[in-house]
């Protein structure tokens, strides 16, 4: 047995493997980078929906007093409107109340 042959085996065998595990150290750390910057991304695509939602329930709830005021206008004009075309009804042709 060669004992300078097994000893280059052995170093070349450890070199690979540093060089394997080196390797793997890269890989780990941008999968890591990769998974902080999705997590980053997803926090803010969070507030950003929240924000949404947020901007959205206020748009509603001012749609909603605006129709319902809208409504109760509407209400008010066709009250006036009945009254004015009963008032018309009630003279006669001449201009004379019935």
């Amino acid at each position: 047995m060669d004992v300078e042959q097994t000893i280059e085996f052995i170093l070349s065998t450890q070199a690979k493997s540093e060089a394997r595990a080196d390797k793997f150290d890269k890989r780990l750390e941008a999968m890591r980078k990769l998974v902080e910057t999705g997590m980053k991304m997803l926090v803010r695509i969070e507030k950003n929906h929240v924000e949404l939602q947020k901007d959205f329930l206020e748009s509603k709830n001012d749609f909603d007093r605006r129709f319902k005021e809208l409504v109760e206008a509407q209400k008010k004009t066709d009250q006036k409107l009945d009254r004015l075309i009963d008032s018309w009804t009630k003279r006669g042709s001449n201009g004379r109340r019935h």
